[in-house]
C-alpha cells in the first residue's frame, strides 16, 4: 500500500527532524477525522463532536486525551511500512546515535515523575490545620488577657502536634523518593549499527531510556515501555488490569487493521504502557513515550493537587461547628458577666478561659499520634504511606 499523497512530504527518511515534533503526528493529531483516503467522516460523527464542545464522545474526553486518541486510532489504522513512516523508523530500528538524540529531546521516558515535595511545603501542610489555627488563636489571646500558662501549654502542644506529623511525612516522602531511584525495569530493544552495512543488534536498556520508534522483543513477564503499534506476535495475551482494573485478560494480534469504531482498549494491534504480557510473544514498534502516553493522560491528575478526602472534610465540620458554638456561647457569656461586674477586662479573661476550655487541646496531637502508629505499623509491613490522611481512606476499603 502506498503512502497517501497529502502525507508524502511529511514522511520522507529524513531523521534529523525532531521525533518530538513530528509533522506527520501533528497533520494526524490537529487533523483527526481526516482519513488515509482523504475522505471525511459522518456528518453525524462531526455533528456530535461540535455539539461536545470540541471534545469527542460527549465532552468525556480532554483534549490531550482526544490527541492520543487520534494519534493511535490512526495508527491501528496504517499498514506497518507506513507505520514506520509516521514514526520516522526502520524495520531494521533505530541507530544509537538517533536514539541518543531523541532520548536527549523527548527526555527520559516516565509519564509520571514524582517530586519531593520541599519541606516548608510539608511544614506548611502540617500547621495548617484547622485545629492547630484554633490553638494558636486561642493562644495569643491569652498572652494578650496575661494568662501566660495556658497560652504557653497551647502552643507547646501545637508544636508537638507539627512536629509529629512533619517529621512522618517528610521521612516517609525520602524513602519513596529513594525507593523509585531503584526501580528499573529492562526492556530488549533491536537497534542497528554500521554505516555502510548496517547490522541488527538486539540490546537491553532501561524503560526509561526507550524512544518512539524504538522495536521492542517480549516475553511473557515484561511490560510494555510505551504505547506500541505491534509488528509480530505469536499467541499474544495481554493483562491491562493496570489501565482497567479488571482482571481479565485480552488477546492482541499484529495481522489486522482497526477501524474507528472499535473502542481504544479494545484495539488488537496496540498495547499500552504499563500493561503486561501473560502469554505469548512478538515485537512492536514504540509509537508514544513518557507523557504522550494513554497512561500518562489517564492518569495526568495524579499530580495535581488532590481534593479534600472524607477525613479531612469531617476534621473541618468538626472544627466549623465548635468556632460556631465557641463564639456563641463566649459572646454570651461575656456579655451576661459584664453586665454583672462592669469590668471589660476581667469578662474578656473569663471569656478567653471559657474558650478554652470549651476546645480539645489535645485533639491534634492524638489524631496525629493515632496516624502516626498506623503509618509506622504499615512501615513495618514494607507499605510506606506519604500522606497520614491516607491512612483513614485505606482503612475505609
Amino acid at each position: 500500500m502506498g503512502i497517501p499523497k497529502f502525507l508524502k512530504f511529511f514522511t520522507a527518511n529524513n531523521h534529523e527532524n525532531s521525533a518530538s515534533s513530528n509533522p506527520v503526528r501533528d497533520n494526524l493529531i490537529t487533523n483527526p477525522n481526516t482519513q488515509q483516503n482523504g475522505s471525511k467522516v459522518s456528518v453525524f460523527g462531526l455533528l456530535r463532536r461540535l455539539m461536545s464542545g470540541n471534545k469527542i464522545d460527549g465532552g468525556s474526553r480532554t483534549e490531550e486525551e482526544e490527541k492520543v486518541y487520534s494519534w493511535l486510532y490512526a495508527l491501528a489504522q496504517s499498514e506497518k511500512d507506513i507505520v514506520f513512516e509516521y514514526v520516522r523508523s526502520t524495520e531494521r530500528g533505530l541507530s544509537f546515535t538517533e536514539a541518543e538524540r531523541r532520548l536527549r529531546e523527548n527526555g527520559p521516558n516516565i509519564p509520571l515523575e514524582y517530586t519531593f515535595p520541599s519541606w516548608w511545603h510539608l511544614l506548611w501542610n502540617a500547621l495548617f490545620h484547622p485545629f492547630n489555627i484554633i490553638l494558636i488563636v486561642l493562644s495569643a489571646l491569652s498572652y494578650i488577657a496575661s494568662d501566660d500558662p495556658n497560652g504557653c501549654i497551647m502552643l507547646v502542644l501545637v508544636f508537638i502536634s507539627v512536629s509529629l506529623r512533619f517529621y512522618q511525612e517528610y521521612s516517609s516522602s525520602k524513602a519513596a523518593m529513594k525507593l523509585s531511584e531503584f526501580l528499573r525495569c529492562p526492556v530488549k530493544v533491536q537497534r542497528c549499527a554500521g554505516r555502510v552495512v548496517q547490522t541488527e543488534l538486539l540490546v537491553q536498556v532501561d524503560q526509561r531510556d526507550v524512544v518512539p520508534g524504538d522495536i521492542v522483543i517480549f516475553e511473557p513477564g515484561d511490560l510494555f515501555p510505551g504505547d506500541v503499534r505491534l509488528l509480530t506476535s505469536k499467541h499474544l495475551v495481554v493483562s491491562q488490569s493496570s489501565l482497567t482494573g479488571e482482571s481479565g485478560t485480552t488477546e492482541k494480534t499484529a495481522d489486522i487493521r482497526e477501524d474507528q469504531s472499535t473502542p481504544l482498549l479494545d484495539l488488537k494491534n496496540i498495547c499500552f504502557m504499563g500493561t503486561s504480557v501473560i502469554s505469548g510473544s512478538g515485537t512492536g514498534l514504540v509509537v508514544s513515550t513518557g507523557s504522550r502516553t494513554y497512561m500518562s493522560t489517564m492518569f495526568s491528575t495524579i499530580g495535581k493537587r488532590k481534593p479534600p478526602d472524607s477525613f479531612e472534610k469531617g476534621i473541618r465540620r468538626i472544627s466549623y461547628v465548635l468556632v460556631s458554638v465557641m463564639l456563641v456561647v463566649v459572646t454570651i457569656l461575656v456579655l451576661i458577666d459584664y453586665f454583672a461586674s462592669n469590668y471589660l477586662s476581667e469578662s474578656i479573661l473569663f471569656g478567653i478561659s471559657v474558650a478554652s476550655a470549651l476546645t480539645p487541646q489535645m485533639l491534634p496531637l492524638i489524631v496525629n499520634t493515632s496516624l502516626a502508629k498506623g503509618a509506622l505499623a504499615m512501615a513495618r509491613d514494607r507499605c510506606i504511606v506519604k500522606s497520614l490522611t491516607a491512612i483513614q481512606d485505606m482503612g475505609s476499603m
